[in-house]
């Protein structure tokens, strides 16, 4: 690959996924730090804190505890405390359920787009070379 092509694919996917963010957005009256937060949530119920959701989404401190503090009095959140009650367990109350099925639909729909004109094969493959190069960051942590 390229020296800047990955960057440029990056970028380029970012700004593309942008238009279906903006219609979870713009139909349930979310900012883009709330519908962010809340899919990952969904998406990700293994990582339940705000610390874990800023570190894994690169998302800014501030910006996931204003989401969450939204979130929350808007009751699409639920905080639970923690085993060790020093963290708080973040999790998607069942009245988000309309914005996650949404939100997924558009993460659907992206990926479609994404994936237009692969074949079977291809996004194997593409599954296939993602996953060898996720180990490889998880090993270069180690070195």
């Amino acid at each position: 690959m390229k020296k800047n092509t990955f960057a440029d694919f990056a970028i380029c996917m970012a700004k593309e996924y942008e238009p279906f963010r903006r219609r979870i957005m713009e139909r349930f009256s979310l900012s883009a730090a709330e519908v962010d937060v809340l899919m990952f949530l969904a998406n990700n119920p293994e990582y339940n804190t705000a610390a874990q959701v800023s570190k894994i989404r690169m998302i800014p401190k501030s910006h996931v505890s204003l989401a969450v503090n939204s979130l929350s009095e808007k009751g699409l959140l639920i905080r639970k405390s923690g085993e060790n009650r020093k963290s708080v367990c973040l999790i998607p109350s069942e009245s988000a359920a309309p914005v996650i099925a949404f939100g997924r639909e558009m993460q659907d729909a992206f990926q479609e787009a994404l994936f237009l004109g692969f074949s079977a094969e291809e996004k194997a493959m593409f599954d296939t070379l993602h996953e060898k190069m996720r180990k490889n960051l998880e090993n270069t942590k180690k070195s």
